[in-house]
């Protein structure tokens, strides 16, 4: 088990929403969960902010033993959020909108079509939470 020192960059890094994980047969991915700026993404900027760059290089260092921390492919990702980062599913008249699922619904997919599987079946709508107006 690691344990943190309080205040410590690592520490700080951690809580910001770095994670790493094995990505078989490309190496190591080291990335950061959570939202940026709104964006179009037609037209938004791929270079890599600094900042988070080294964070994301530090984090390495200090959390993955044995990964080299400036061999970097430095790559950035796009998805769909809601404020509350609950899911929106729900209807819109005919239409049945499953959306912000913030870069993780994939885990979710069997409970998620049940649900909207229901909701164009029946019309059984699922909590509140995931209301368009909530």
């Amino acid at each position: 088990m690691h344990r943190f020192v309080e205040g410590s960059a690592a520490a700080d890094a951690f809580h910001r929403g770095i994670y790493g994980l094995a990505t078989p047969g490309q190496g190591i991915k080291v990335g950061f969960h959570g939202a940026g700026p709104e964006v179009d993404p037609d037209r938004r900027d791929l270079t890599p902010e600094p900042g988070r760059l080294a964070a994301l290089r530090e984090y390495a260092r200090q959390w993955l033993p044995g990964v080299d921390a400036d061999v970097v492919v430095p790559m950035s990702c796009t998805y769909t959020t809601t404020p509350d980062s609950n899911f929106v599913l729900d209807r819109r008249g005919p239409v049945i909108v499953a959306t912000g699922f913030s870069g993780h619904g994939f885990k979710f997919v069997p409970a998620t079509g049940r649900v909207l599987a229901d909701l164009a079946l029946d019309g059984t709508r699922p909590d509140r939470r995931f209301a368009f107006a909530r």
